[in-house]
């Protein structure tokens, strides 16, 4: 068992200590966080603000002010499995520039700054704590959202089983694990991938709050198949973006008006 185990988390993680920046020396507002599990961990990452206005759209299509104040919602972004915050943190700061929520960026244990060793189990788990740290700062549940990455959708929708959210919103993500590690790893038996786990066809079934799914249509490494699955095995309201000429490593330079759009709706 222990050997199935070590086989799904080397296959799945590849984690890195190393910063390669920070907001600090960006000049970006932030928090810097520290987030205890509930099974030993500490965990790092950073908090960033929502700004002061509320971003709209230009009949060019760039963001304006409105001058309204800055919302009080939050969302967990839930970062692929790879590197660490210090390579994640621009994406959640992108989209501040048009959705005007707080974010909160955490890595997994074993990532970055965060101790222990990522596993399946151990992840969620890690997600579970990000959600307690905004509870135990005063937020309720209709606050806050999960922005769920690659695998940080997969880990988004156990979340989503554990916890009330508002909304989650998935990105180039998988209809299960062992589906996905088939496919990449086609030499693997079925038996040493556990369909228990991630297995995201099956838990969206049972989500009720506003889906937004996404997915670039040159992504050469979670085929597109997988997210319009997911959007059909999704309960209502829904709704599914695709993202042309995007592949799974530059989706974010490919984000459009209609998408930002879409996270005001569900976010604020």
């Amino acid at each position: 068992m222990e050997l199935i185990e070590n086989i799904h988390n080397s296959l799945i993680f590849y984690p890195s200590r190393e910063f390669i920046s920070s907001p600090k020396q960006e000049g970006i507002e932030h928090e810097e966080v520290f987030i205890n599990t509930s099974d030993g961990e500490k965990l790092h990452g950073y908090f960033f603000p929502a700004p002061a206005v509320k971003a709209g759209f230009s009949a060019e299509g760039g963001p304006t002010s409105s001058g309204k104040p800055a919302s009080t919602k939050t969302v967990i972004y839930l970062h692929g499995n790879a590197q660490n915050v210090s390579a994640w943190y621009i994406a959640p700061v992108e989209i501040q520039k048009y959705v005007p929520v707080n974010f909160l960026l955490i890595d997994y244990r074993g990532y970055g700054k965060s101790t222990g060793k990522p596993t399946v189990e151990g992840v969620i788990i890690d997600a579970q704590a990000m959600y307690q740290y905004l509870i135990d700062k005063g937020l309720k549940s209709e606050d806050i959202s999960v922005y769920g990455r690659s695998i940080g959708g997969a880990i988004g929708f156990e979340l989503a089983m554990k916890e009330k959210l508002k909304s989650i919103v998935i990105q180039s993500s998988f209809t299960s694990l062992r589906k996905i590690a088939k496919e990449l790893y086609p030499f693997i038996p079925d038996q040493l991938i556990s369909n228990n786990y991630f297995n995201s066809i099956e838990l969206i079934k049972k989500i009720k709050v506003p889906v937004l799914i996404s997915h670039g249509d040159k992504d050469e490494i979670i085929p597109i198949s997988h997210s319009y699955k997911l959007f059909e095995a999704a309960n209502e309201p829904k709704k599914l973006i695709i993202l042309k000429g995007a592949t799974h490593n530059d989706i974010s330079d490919y984000l459009t008006n209609e998408y930002y759009k879409e996270l005001n709706k569900l976010f604020l």
